[in-house]
Parts: C-alpha cells; structure tokens; sequence
C-alpha cells in the first residue's frame, strides 16, 4: 500500500469465506487484512482459531485466548454480537464491529464504505479511549 494512506488492520471471524452469524471466537477461523481507505484490501493471513473451548458461555479465557491469536489487530469483526464483545468494548484497544454481511467480501465492502467513522473509533482507542460502540456494518 502507498505512504500516507491510512489503514486499518482487521480480523474477521469466519468459516472459508463466509461470515457465519455466531460469536467471533466460535468461528474455526479468522482472516486478517489490512484496508485502506481506498478500499484496497490486502489479505495478511488466514490463521486458525486455536482458542481454548470455553468452561462456560462467554468465558473470559477465551476472549483472551482468541485476542492472543490476533497482535496488531484493532478491529474484530463478527457475525453476531457476544458478552466477550461487550468486554473487548469496555477494556481491549480492539474495536469491535457486528457485519449483516454474509462473506468476507461484502464484509469488506461494508468496512470500506464505514471506513471513516471506524477509523475515527481507532483513533480514539489509540488514544485510551473505550468508546462505547459495537456498530453494525450492512
């Protein structure tokens, strides 16, 4: 990608190239990008969800577990909202995002065209900042 753009590296909960709708860290998957604000995505990698199960629903060490699997990420994106994305909100540099979209693709395209407002909720969370917003891109 050129200089100066600005970017946003993103990981998205999936199966293949769909994005089911359950919890980010129940997905066999994850796809991390980086996208600029072109909308020109660059696939990093495909890395699987090597997590631990979880003791009991919406279990901490899983959220921890999953966030391990995911350095230099500042967006998660999933299909489905959970408690763990509640918490990453309240206390994680993450900015979590719920996508309507059904694949990686149009999820993408959704992150593209949300882009300014999604990089501004980065923004704020490099600077300590918990902004208290999961949105929904469609």
């Amino acid at each position: 990608m050129a200089r100066g753009k600005r970017t946003i590296r993103l990981a998205i909960s999936c199966d293949g190239e769909i994005v089911p709708r359950r919890h980010f860290g129940d997905c066999p998957q994850f796809r991390i990008y980086e996208i600029s604000e072109d909308g020109e995505p660059r696939l990093i990698e495909i890395r699987a969800n090597t997590s631990p199960e979880e003791e009991r629903h919406a279990d901490p060490k899983k959220m921890k577990g999953v966030i391990a699997l995911l350095p230099g990420c500042e967006l998660v994106v999933s299909g489905l909202e959970s408690p763990n994305f509640l918490r990453i909100r309240d206390t994680k540099p993450l900015q979590p995002v719920v996508t309507e979209r059904g694949t990686v693709e149009e999820t993408l395209e959704a992150i593209h065209r949300a882009f300014d407002d999604l990089y501004g909720l980065i923004e704020a969370r490099r600077r300590g900042e918990r902004p208290a917003v999961i949105p929904t891109v469609s």
